[in-house]
């Protein structure tokens, strides 16, 4: 049997009478979180989902009380940027939904930066190992010298 990449059956399924409404849904949801994305502060709009706009009401999943919390300030001044966009909203209700962005880590790590691991390179560690030379015995030397023994690429 012929393997096929996911994509090219999702594409094939969209185009099936029974399936577009959903798949049409599915694409509108993505541009609007894209679009959401780009109004909120880059390091909210990770921990923030849209849900569907219905009887002009946004409904927005997000992490933890500290968003949702920021979130609900940021209220009057979200309405105003989606009205300028076209949307129409009228209220905006928040859920929090805890532990939402360690069950779909994967998920999200392709949307955002992945932690890599620091790796000083061989100029640093030369750089960082003369500083260290310089310093008298201390809690910065030996913080230093861990730091090159930790991070050193070799």
């Amino acid at each position: 049997m012929t393997s096929y990449k996911a994509s090219t059956y999702l594409n094939h399924l969209s185009k099936l009478p029974e399936y577009k409404k959903i798949f049409s849904l599915i694409h509108q949801l993505h541009a609007n979180q894209l679009v959401f994305s780009n109004i909120v502060p880059p390091h909210m709009a990770k921990y923030c989902n849209l849900g569907q706009i219905s009887n002009g009401k946004l409904t927005i999943m997000v992490e933890n009380g500290a968003v949702a919390s920021k979130l609900k300030q940021m209220t009057p001044s979200l309405l105003y940027k989606l009205k300028e966009l076209g949307w129409e909203v009228t209220s905006i209700q928040i859920f929090v939904q805890a532990h939402f962005y360690f069950k779909n880590k994967n998920l999200l790590a392709s949307k955002e930066h992945t932690n890599k691991k620091i790796e000083l390179s061989s100029t640093g560690k030369e750089c960082l190992i003369k500083l260290a030379a310089t310093l008298p015995d201390s809690e910065l030397k030996s913080t230093i010298q861990s730091f090159v023994k930790k991070y050193s690429v070799d």
